[in-house]
């Protein structure tokens, strides 16, 4: 039974990360609509090629200054949602719209400037599939947690009416 409460609690814990990380995301996507806009301008811009065993993809990576107030930042991020892709000319396209030296006008968080993004109010489908699985992963541990405390509580109410010879009591009968 301990096992399978620390196996709960386990999966419970990386459920709540995945959620709340994922919901991070989607949040971030949204509120970064409503945040400040700022000008900036791109300090470099190129594409990372990303290589493993199976496949190839191709990340535009596009890196901006901006100022806020008497505070000078720079920022990588494009969009809250994943901008990696298997279409070099996908991502290429970033570059072409993000071109070293070529002005920006950005968004930044009010709350801490140094989070900033190009293409504000774009979450996308993994932020949706990771969020999904934190809560689907938090739902699947708490009800196996609350079976397994059920069934430990039933246990000891066994252990508690069974008669100290290890025989339970004799039930009565109405008839």
């Amino acid at each position: 039974m301990m096992k399978r409460l620390l196996l709960g609690l386990a999966l419970l814990v990386v459920g709540g990360a995945l959620a709340f990380g994922g919901g991070r995301m989607l949040y971030r996507a949204k509120a970064s609509e409503h945040w400040p806009v700022v000008k900036g301008a791109v300090l470099s811009s190129s594409v990372e090629t990303l290589r493993s065993r199976r496949s190839v993809s191709f990340r535009p990576h596009v890196r901006y200054s901006y100022t806020v107030g008497a505070e000078h930042y720079t920022a990588e991020t494009i969009a809250f949602a994943a901008v990696d892709t298997s279409n070099p000319q996908e991502a290429n396209e970033y570059v072409r719209r993000f071109p070293a030296g070529a002005p920006v006008e950005l968004h930044y968080s009010p709350g801490d400037p140094s989070i900033a993004c190009l293409e504000c109010g774009l979450a996308g489908m993994a932020d949706y599939a990771v969020t999904a699985a934190g809560v689907a992963m938090m739902w699947f541990a708490a009800s196996g947690l609350l079976s397994v405390s059920r069934s430990g509580l039933r246990a000891r109410r066994r252990q508690r009416t069974q008669a100290p010879g290890g025989t339970a009591p004799p039930r009565e009968t109405h008839g």
